[in-house]
């Protein structure tokens, strides 16, 4: 797999932002070129927002991604430009995942679901998620976890969602804490 970022670096003046458009591959090995390329833009002077779009990214690595957003938040929660003199107010810098319509290559394939599923699908509509045990709690969350690499994967709200539930019902059992009624 190739593991190049791959990054296209273009300056829209009459918006004032710097998008970074990443079409390689954001992995632990390519991060520290992404946080580069957004320093060297920094020490050239430039106080514009960055945006970093990894909607076309090939593959978006969850701990890189997790890593990027740390790094990006030691560099804006540092000095303020006020506590600094003759610094330069900065633009912050954003992330986004979302897929680009225009792009042929980002249109979702269809599901067929002409067969007979609904013998499979459990009348309550979802499992508690008090009936997983802590081991398949875990591995639901890794699960989830691992299919969020996938910046083209559809239902992204929906996955993240689901990672948030899984996660306060970890969080629930270490504090001993009783479930909610539904």
């Amino acid at each position: 797999m190739d593991q190049t970022l791959h990054a296209h670096v273009k300056l829209d003046i009459a918006t004032d932002v710097v998008r970074i458009d990443v079409r390689g591959s954001l992995t632990q090995n390519s991060r520290p070129a992404l946080m580069q390329l957004i320093q060297r833009i920094r020490r050239m002077g430039i106080t514009s927002h960055i945006t970093v779009d990894l909607g076309r990214a090939a593959v978006v690595e969850s701990s890189a991604l997790a890593g990027l957003r740390n790094d990006l938040n030691a560099i804006d929660g540092g000095a303020g430009p006020s506590a600094v003199a003759g610094a330069l107010p900065t633009g912050g810098v954003s992330l986004e995942l979302n897929v680009h319509l225009d792009d042929p290559s980002a249109v979702l394939q269809s599901l067929d679901v002409s067969g007979d599923f609904t013998a499979s699908i459990d009348p309550s509509g979802t499992r508690a998620l008090t009936g997983f045990s802590d081991d398949e709690l875990l591995a639901a969350s890794d699960s989830v976890f691992g299919l969020l690499d996938n910046p083209a994967d559809m239902a992204r709200s929906e996955l993240l969602a689901t990672y948030d539930e899984i996660g306060l019902e970890i969080s629930r059992r270490k504090v001993g804490r009783e479930p909610e009624p539904a």
